[in-house]
């Protein structure tokens, strides 16, 4: 019977001893500068299920005097210095959670660490063997999905960051050409234990953007990282200004190049044929060459100089567009310098006739401002004048003493016409009038009030 008690004591030691289990990893490796989640999961006695309970983390291989402490649930003092305000528990002790969250990781967090849960009553455990925190260079970076990159389409591209760790929470960020206006929106979601963070930036590119950087940078308090893509911005052909025709003396070679993302493909197009890739058609060779973006066909065309007229046209194809370019290939009696001449002259010609109209115009106008001028000058008035007696007497004396002292002139007299009339010049045929002549308008368009008086000596002939 004793033996008995004996043999049913141990196999409730036995099973009591298994109900104290951890879950714990024996290594774990953190990033500087970033958090770390350390797993641990527990288990404890049945009849401890209702029981409060404490947490503490040692940051030591086992229990010794004055251990370091990590975390400690119910009193944050008993933690060191180093780890305060830094460490916490991320799941639910009842749950069976004893797992440690630790932010902003540094070197000096190096080291083990191990879970002690704490009824009371003496019904304490520890749970060994402890786990050791490998602490390495931060190196992680956040993920860029490229997108199909449109010239003038609005496109979404999303950055992401996985993450075990639900401590500091990083931050994505971005950065764009400047001239790329954009909108940026941030989602968390999480699939099992991982976290994934993600940025996505709105934006609409255009050609100019080709080539650009855009970055998507995490960020922690301490550290940070980033990823860099180089814009691939697909767009529709483009004729470039080097498309030209020249003429030699074999013939006509025409010149056609177009940018494209991606590179079109290029056909001459001919009254009766079309044309693409490298081939020979009668007279008519082409020839194609791929440089990057940047398509170039050439086409010529050998003919005699009696010829007729001959107009081609160049086309450049992808899935976003098309371009085209026109070109003569050969105009009877001409080639491309003399057309070049001929348009020249017809546009100086034109100049000139323009510029004469222009002309004339103006010296219109002038002669009508002129007459304007002209007509506006006052007319002559005449006023007599009345004469004081003692001014006709001395008139008349001094007329007198002319006649008594003029000799006669009996071989003078009128002549012609005139002949055998008199030509009086007796004083009492004479008046004196003042002549009142308004000036001309002046320079600035103004009349001038000064008046000159002349006087003058008017005979009237007697009939």
């Amino acid at each position: 019977m004793l033996k008995k008690s004996y043999f049913l004591l141990s196999l409730l030691q036995v099973g009591l001893s298994q109900e104290w289990k951890g879950n714990t990893s024996r290594n774990v490796t953190a990033q500087e500068g970033s958090c770390v989640k350390i797993p641990c999961h527990y288990s404890y006695p049945s009849h401890l299920a209702n029981r409060p309970r404490g947490a503490v983390w040692f940051n030591t291989e086992e229990v010794i005097p004055w251990a370091r402490l990590a975390f400690h649930s119910k009193d944050h003092n008993h933690e060191a210095p180093k780890f305060r305000n830094r460490t916490r528990l991320s799941g639910d002790l009842k749950d069976g959670d004893c797992s440690l969250i630790i932010n902003n990781i540094t070197r000096n967090d190096s080291g083990p660490y191990f879970f002690r849960i704490e009824f009371g009553h003496g019904f304490d455990h520890n749970y060994y063997p402890a786990t050791r925190l490998h602490v390495s260079d931060f190196t992680d970076k956040p993920t860029i999905f490229p997108a199909e990159i449109i010239a003038g389409k609005r496109v979404d591209i999303s950055c992401t960051f996985n993450t075990t760790c639900n401590g500091t929470t990083p931050v994505l960020t971005w950065d764009t050409p400047t001239d790329v206006p954009g909108s940026v929106s941030n989602t968390v979601t999480q699939h099992g234990i991982t976290l994934t963070y993600t940025s996505v930036l709105t934006l609409t590119p255009s050609l100019k953007h080709h080539g650009q950087n855009l970055t998507c940078r995490l960020r922690y308090p301490s550290v940070s990282s980033e990823r860099t893509l180089v814009l691939t911005v697909q767009y529709k052909p483009e004729i470039s200004q080097e498309s030209e025709c020249t003429r030699r003396s074999e013939g006509v070679t025409c010149t056609c190049m177009a940018n494209s993302n991606p590179p079109g493909d290029l056909t001459w197009h001919l009254p009766h044929a079309n044309i693409s890739g490298n081939q020979t058609q009668g007279r008519l060779v082409s020839w194609q060459v791929r440089d990057g973006h940047l398509m170039i066909g050439s086409l010529i065309l050998t003919v005699p100089q009696d010829e007729e007229e001959v107009t081609a046209s160049c086309s450049v194809r992808n899935p976003h567009g098309e371009a085209m370019f026109k070109v003569y290939l050969w105009v009877k009696g001409r080639d491309s310098r003399e057309w070049t001449v001929g348009l020249l002259m017809a546009g100086i010609i034109l100049c000139g006739f323009v510029a004469g109209i222009l002309i004339s115009m103006y010296v219109k106008k002038r002669k009508t401002a002129t007459e304007e001028r002209v007509s506006e000058i006052s007319d002559i008035e005449l006023s007599p004048i009345p004469l004081t007696a003692k001014h006709q007497n001395t008139t008349r004396d001094t007329t007198r003493k002319a006649e008594k002292s003029a000799p006669p002139r009996h071989s003078e007299g009128p002549v012609g016409e005139d002949a055998g009339h008199e030509n009086p010049s007796g004083p009492d045929n004479l008046l004196y009038a003042n002549i009142n002549i308004a000036k001309l308008r002046s320079g600035d368009g103004t009349v001038s009030s000064e008046v000159d008086t002349e006087y003058a000596q008017i005979t009237f002939q007697q009939n």
